[in-house]
């Protein structure tokens, strides 16, 4: 590795992945690179650009080389071969690194385990930026840059005449400094003189390159002749120190010349038979001459460099006699070594440029001391050997037509002693300049010589090609010797260059076999480590409580709670029950209790459930069962068995509201004053709120309050009936409680289960549950007219138009052709017509009789459109109840099914715009969906005063749980939307699909609560009949990450088989795709249904796994707080509302509080705006919230959630005293008795510790949500709209993993116009795919928190999950790799023990300032 080695050609490029996926995978170490990447001439200019900031790296990798130190080694891989290490060096030294750098890389990295992709990080990270090869570091890129030569540009008359004079001025400096220079100094001078006189000369000249004194023919004494040339070549040195002195250019020029010439002669002579080589000695030391003259000159140059030397040679012996030359005593010793003179210095100058004039025979491997005996040979062939061409004539053939503008090849004989001879040939290649070759072997005449010669030359002119079987036999034998020789040199010198390369790979083998003796001790001590890992989850439940199952005043677990109420005697509760039994609230509802038709099936009911573990109850609406059941089950264990009174019933709802609504009305009905009040029998917990105490017996709750439940006590020791409501829902949590059930039931004996529903599938769930007993309950009395499509159609004399836009089209295309149209000036063009023909035969397809309905009515149902809501028909339905005499007289509310918020808006504005509906004194108009503000909601549960008519739409919240008393009127429309999940695309998707029989038989039931009432159905009754009987289960059609997670929480086993016991099991690919998504975050191990310490942080917070995950790396981060009011608003509704006469209004304040091209910032930006106004009084709140269309009730929801979610957060570690401004607000707000929350004095503090939306912590978010919701991310393709008119109805459109959608309307960054890319919370498809709650982001963000990264480190590519694409130097790359490992290892300690303190480490603060100084 000397250091005169030419540099390598630029390698092909390389790309090596970087970083493995998290999905733990034992993947085959790599040693060489399977094959070359792209070579990155297409370069795409959309791919944005990484840098890192100079000052913050040397500290990041600093940083990373002290940590990597004490990292544990991988295993070494049992597979290491020597030709995989050879392989492995070669890569990197293809690639362009030094051997030593490979030594040192590869001891360090194969030792450790590592593999080839190690090796680059090794050296990214502990090289120079000027040691490592093209495209590794943005230094070397500078440095190739400023060592770029300068194009040369012809300048203009003026420049070049400023350029000459600037030279005549320079020239004249120079020459005034050569005069005063000392002595010493004028060695150097002379050499730069002569330099340039050897640069004048020029190769492509068309001198005649044999004249008169080229060596001729008849001269035999190389020597003589060597000693000639020599003295001639000292008086051409004379000549010029002339020319200079009377700067005479031309005669420079000449002079420079003859002084090539001459040397290329001496050069030449060196290289004859016969030769003395001290000639040659003498000269390169600056031996003298053979003449007085010649001795004169270089006393002459002597003295002008301070040194004498005098030279004598001795003609007869050919002797050479040398003495020391004496120093001038002023300028002191010359070294032995030096070259002495001015001849010295021009022949080093001249070295290089004769080695590639001149170009020798492929040589033998010789003795430099020992000359080697002559190779003499005879060429003689006769005809009948060969008949081609001679290798002369052939050498000419070639040229003439290779090198047609070039004159015929120039030969010279050199005769030798003994008369042999050689032969000089010469062939001017014009571009590629003078080809100059003489064989060293002799011949014995000299055409022989001119012959080999030609054969020389050919060899040469034609590398590598089968010449030689155009040559005669002799001539062919050494081409071929040639050729053999060469080989072998190619060899011996491939040995030699690989040399250190073998001994390197051989001693590392050596030195691998000593580490693979003590692997076997390293794996059992990692035993031992996975041992204690275990022992360390055996006790985790112990450790784990549940967010929604804490009293966070008393700061105390469930479980305690529990043991607290045991402690309440038998007798104590008899007593209570006893004394609500004697108060005038409990007798005054006794009355109406007694009348519900429940009442009948008391003892039944009873009777059924202690003969049986599970009861299965089929109630009407309206019978009573969810407040009677329970009841009865109290009162029974209170007043009947003594045991029985230690335990507690629990009951379930699908939704908050039912659970709080349905536990006050019990309480009231046992005469309490509210759930939760002193010595209460009846209370209630749902999320945010719980209202019970140490003598509650009859709980209701949410499904996922029990769930949680069952993870702390699987077998819910305090618990004895578990009555299950509204199970026909079929939602994901209730299918999961009822396997929980079903396993339960099979290790309790005295355990109890009751389903009850007003629609359940009572064969399919008694099957289920073994054949369970079955008890029917029958509605109130109140009876409900049904009207169908076409009964409504005939009441209301609705007639259909043609050209409805809720008709079909009735037109058939009876022909078409091709006609040519001219335009103007000429112009002609092809235009398609196509005639249609009305079909106005009106077919009744609509399958009705004749006798009961009308030609209208028939007409109408054949051609009305399915897939539209007939608004026309609404409308004329809402008239006839004022217009009809059968309806008019009747007072109540019309409750209209509508399938969503779109179709809801359009019915609202159609009544506002109508003369009747629009006044006040007659109808109320309310909107009742979950977007909607609560002012809305309230209203539709209010009695209107009498006279006033309530019309409220409503999608299917109203159909159960909901109850709008005054109900009479039901228009169904019979639609709803449901979300369905594409395991394929990973997409939710929104649905329109018609409703289940059993959802039309809810929706029925509305419209009998008061009195008799009458239902619309706006589908036929043919339709009604093909409807299917229940709704598809939930378990069926949404993501299963949740459920995954809870089922390995809880030790269930695998999921897909614990799944398969549920009623109606999911699809096994819906299952690999959550088990996926739970592997993909770190959520849980990849060959075994266990979770990891993140899984069971997940499985603990009650949201989505990628918003828990987001919460962790809140607190990590330092910006908890903010993460914790994004992620709260995620999992409940936003806190803008949408008035339906307001909607521009309340956009346009929307977009003015956007900030960061973030919804989830401004979120946070509102919420921060909305806390500083509670500062400032109720006035300014409510101003505030008016002003921008905030709900004031989803903001407090919000912030209840967040301090919970916080309080969640500390408990397990992840937030203590250390994090400052994140914990110093959660306790701002408290809980008044009403459950509102109260505003204390310390909110006045939330300006001064609230987290600033700076620039900086704008990135920190940002961070932060890539973590949590990758892989969620979308690239922008911003395409600026040809029609201006046109972009303000553009959305932006963005390209995700699994294909192109739009941002969603109601996202600041719908109209976003920029390149980049976006982390988006989930897509929806509706009538297009939309993208909801997005966040442009920074390559940064994707690098530190994305997916895997691959590294094509020629072509200065990084990718994130191979799709995600941007520019960096591989160095850069690297540093992002090593940044992304460290940070996984600080996570994994940190979740394995959540009181480690991680915000000390200096990595993580590097980690936050790097991710501060991007912008």
């Amino acid at each position: 590795m000397g250091g005169n080695k030419k540099r390598a050609k630029p390698p092909k490029p390389i790309a090596s992945e970087s970083i493995e996926s998290k999905k733990k995978q034992d993947v085959p170490k790599k040693y060489a690179f399977d094959s070359p990447s792209l070579d990155g001439k297409d370069e795409d200019k959309s791919i944005l650009k990484v840098k890192l900031p100079s000052g913050i790296e040397k500290e990041i990798i600093s940083e990373i080389l002290r940590l990597k130190e004490s990292q544990d080694a991988k295993k070494l891989s049992s597979r290491v071969t020597a030709k995989k290490l050879t392989d492995f060096y070669n890569s990197l030294s293809n690639v362009g690194f030094q051997h030593n750098h490979i030594s040192d890389a590869m001891s360090h990295v194969i030792k450790n385990g590592g593999d080839l992709h190690d090796a680059l990080d090794w050296l990214c990270l502990n090289l120079n930026d000027a040691l490592l090869p093209q495209g590794f570091s943005a230094e070397y890129m500078v440095v190739e840059e400023k060592h770029k030569p300068k194009p040369k540009v012809e300048n203009d008359d003026g420049e070049r005449k400023e350029q000459e004079k600037k030279q005549k001025e320079e020239a004249l400096k120079k020459e005034q400094q050569l005069k005063q220079e000392r002595k010493s100094d004028t060695n150097v001078t002379m050499k730069d003189w002569i330099l340039k006189y050897a640069e004048d000369y020029d190769d492509d000249s068309d001198e005649d390159m044999v004249n008169s004194e080229n060596i001729e023919d008849n001269i035999t004494d190389p020597n003589e002749r060597y000693i000639e040339i020599r003295a001639k070549l000292w008086d051409a040195k004379e000549e010029a120190i002339a020319a200079k002195q009377a700067k005479d250019q031309s005669a420079k020029k000449t002079i420079g010349k003859k002084i090539k010439q001459l040397k290329d002669e001496m050069c030449e002579i060196e290289k004859m038979e016969g030769f003395d080589n001290r000639l040659k000695e003498e000269q390169n030391q600056g031996g003298g001459t053979n003449n007085p003259e010649n001795a004169q000159t270089v006393n002459q140059i002597n003295k002008q460099v301070g040194k004498e030397k005098d030279g004598k040679v001795d003609e007869k012996d050919g002797k050479v006699d040398e003495k020391d030359g004496k120093v001038d005593e002023k300028d002191g010793k010359i070294d032995e070594d030096e070259d002495i003179g001015a001849f010295a210095l021009f022949a080093a100058a001249e070295e290089t440029a004769d080695a590639v004039a001149t170009t020798e025979s492929p040589k033998t491997n010789h003795s430099e001391e020992k000359r080697p005996t002559l190779d003499v040979r005879d060429f003689a062939y006769t005809r009948q050997q060969w008949t081609g061409k001679s290798p002369k004539q052939f050498l000419i053939d070639w040229c003439r037509k290779n090198l047609p503008k070039s004159p015929p090849p120039k030969y010279e004989k050199i005769s030798c002693s003994k008369g042999r001879w050689k032969s000089r040939v010469k062939i001017d290649r014009k571009a590629d300049g003078i080809l100059s070759v003489c064989p060293d072997i002799l011949t014995e005449n000299s055409m022989d010589a001119q012959h080999l010669a030609s054969v020389l030359a050919m060899w040469n002119l034609c590398p590598g090609q089968s010449i030689h079987q155009l040559l005669p036999p002799p001539y062919r034998n050494v081409w071929l010797e040639w050729r053999d020789a060469e080989m072998k040199s190619k060899q011996e010198s491939k040995q030699e260059k690989n040399k250190p390369r073998d001994d390197f790979v051989a001693k590392l083998v050596k030195q691998l076999k000593t580490v693979k003796i003590t692997e076997d001790s390293m794996d059992t001590e990692f035993e031992e480590v996975e041992q204690s890992w275990e022992d360390r989850e055996q006790s985790w439940e112990d450790r784990e409580q549940s967010w929604e199952d804490r009293d966070w005043n008393d700061d105390l677990p469930i479980s305690n709670e529990v043991k607290k109420m045991t402690k309440v005697s038998h007798a104590r509760l008899c007593n209570i029950y006893q004394s609500r039994q004697r108060s005038e609230e409990f007798q005054r509802l006794l009355h109406t209790r007694q009348s519900l038709p429940v009442f009948e099936y008391k003892h039944a009911i009873l009777e059924r459930i202690a003969s049986n573990p599970v009861v299965v109850i089929a109630g009407e609406t309206g019978c009573g069962k969810s407040t009677q059941v329970p009841h009865y089950i109290l009162e029974h264990l209170l007043l009947g068995d003594s045991k029985a009174g230690l335990r507690s019933i629990v009951c379930t709802q699908p939704r908050r509201i039912s659970a709080s609504s349905l536990a006050r009305r019990v309480s009231e009905e046992i005469g309490e004053n509210e759930p939760g009040s002193k010595d209460s029998l009846c209370g209630y917990q749902i999320r945010l709120d719980s209202k019970q105490t140490s003598t509650t017996r009859l709980l209701y709750c949410t499904t996922g309050i029990l769930l949680r439940r069952l993870q702390i006590d699987p077998i819910l020791e305090e618990v004895s009936h578990v009555i299950v409501d509204e199970v026909h829902e079929r939602s994901v949590q209730s299918d999961f409680l009822l396997i929980h059930l079903k396993k339960l039931l099979r290790t309790r004996s005295d355990f109890k289960v009751l389903l009850m529903s007003a629609t359940v599938d009572s064969s399919k769930i008694s099957a289920y549950f073994g054949h369970c007993p079955v008890v029917n309950i029958p509605g109130r009395t109140f009876p409900v007219q049904v009207l169908h499509l076409e009964d409504a159609i005939e009441r209301t004399g609705y007639n259909l138009d043609e050209d409805s836009p809720y008709a079909l089209r009735r037109t058939t295309v009876e022909g078409q052709a091709n006609v040519k149209v001219t335009g103007k000036a000429g112009h002609v063009s092809n235009v398609k017509l196509a005639w249609e023909k009305e079909d106005s035969s009106n077919i009744d397809m609509s399958g009705l009789s004749s006798d009961m309905f009308g030609k209208r009515t028939r007409h109408a149902v054949s051609y009305l459109n399915p897939d539209r809501i007939n608004m026309d028909l609404i409308l004329e339905l809402l008239k006839s109840f004022e217009t009809d005499s059968e309806y008019s007289s009747i007072e109540g509310a019309v409750l209209i099914f509508l399938p969503g918020l779109a179709n809801i808006q359009e019915l609202y504005e159609i009544l506002q715009s109508h003369k009747l509906f629009s006044n006040p004194t007659k109808y109320t108009v309310l909107g009742l969906h979950s977007v909607l503000s609560s002012q809305d909601q309230t209203l539709a549960f209010k009695t209107s005063p009498s006279g006033v008519r309530k019309i409220v739409l409503a999608t299917n919240i109203a159909e159960t749980g909901i109850t709008i008393p005054d109900v009479v009127f039901v228009i169904d429309a019979g639609k709803v939307k449901e979300t369905r999940y594409l395991e394929g695309s990973q997409m939710s998707v929104l649905e329109e699909t018609f409703i289940s029989k059993a959802s039309a038989k809810q929706r029925q039931g509305r419209a009998g609560r008061v009195r008799s009432g009458f239902c619309f159905r706006l589908y036929t009754h043919e339709k009604y009949n093909s409807l299917k009987s229940y709704t598809i289960p939930e378990i069926l059609r949404v993501p299963l990450e949740e459920l995954c997670l809870h089922i390995m929480e809880c030790k269930l086993g695998q999921p897909d088989e614990f799944l398969k016991q549920a009623l109606d099991p999911p699809q096994g690919s819906s299952i690999r795709a959550a088990m996926s998504l739970l592997q993909e975050i770190g959520a849980c191990s990849s060959d075994q249904p266990s979770l990891t310490a993140l899984g069971h942080h997940l499985a603990a917070l009650p949201v989505h796994v990628r918003i828990g995950k987001m919460l962790l790396f809140g607190a990590i981060l330092g910006c908890l707080e903010p993460v914790a009011i994004v992620a709260a608003a995620m999992t409940d509704k936003s806190p803008f509302v949408v008035p339906l006469e307001k909607r521009g209004e309340a956009n346009a304040a929307k977009r003015a509080l956007a900030i960061a091209n973030s919804d989830h910032i401004t979120i946070f930006k509102v919420y921060s705006g909305w806390q500083e106004a509670r500062t400032r009084g109720r006035k300014e709140e409510h101003q505030y919230c008016q002003r921008n269309f905030l709900s004031r009730t989803s903001l407090l929801n919000i912030e209840n959630v967040k301090n919970d979610l916080m309080k969640l957060i500390k408990s397990i570690g992840f937030l203590d005293n250390s994090t400052g401004r994140t914990s110093q607000t959660s306790s701002a707000a408290s809980f008044t008795e009403s459950g509102v929350l109260e505003i204390s004095k310390s909110q006045s503090a939330w300006q001064k510790n609230s987290f600033k939306l700076t620039t900086e912590n704008i990135q920190l978010l940002k961070s932060v949500l890539t973590a949590g919701l990758y892989p969620n991310v979308a690239k922008i393709n911003f395409k600026p709209s040809v029609n201006p008119l046109d972009k303000d109805e553009k959305l932006a459109m963005v390209d995700t993993a699994k294909g192109g959608a739009v941002l969603h309307p109601a996202s600041v960054n719908k109209k976003i116009a920029c390149h980049g890319w976006m982390v988006f919370l989930e897509k929806v498809k509706q009538s297009r795919v939309f993208l909801r709650d997005s966040t442009l982001i920074s390559p940064y963000h994707l690098l530190l928190f994305g997916g895997g990264l691959s590294i094509q480190h020629r072509e200065r590519i990084v990718s994130v999950d191979g799709w995600i694409q941007f520019k960096a130097f591989a160095k850069t790359a690297v540093i992002f790799k090593q940044l992304r490992e460290l940070l996984d290892v600080i996570l994994i300690k940190k979740l394995q023990n959540p009181q480690y303190d991680i915000h000390n480490e200096k990595i993580i603060q590097l980690l936050i300032s790097l991710i501060q100084a991007e912008r």
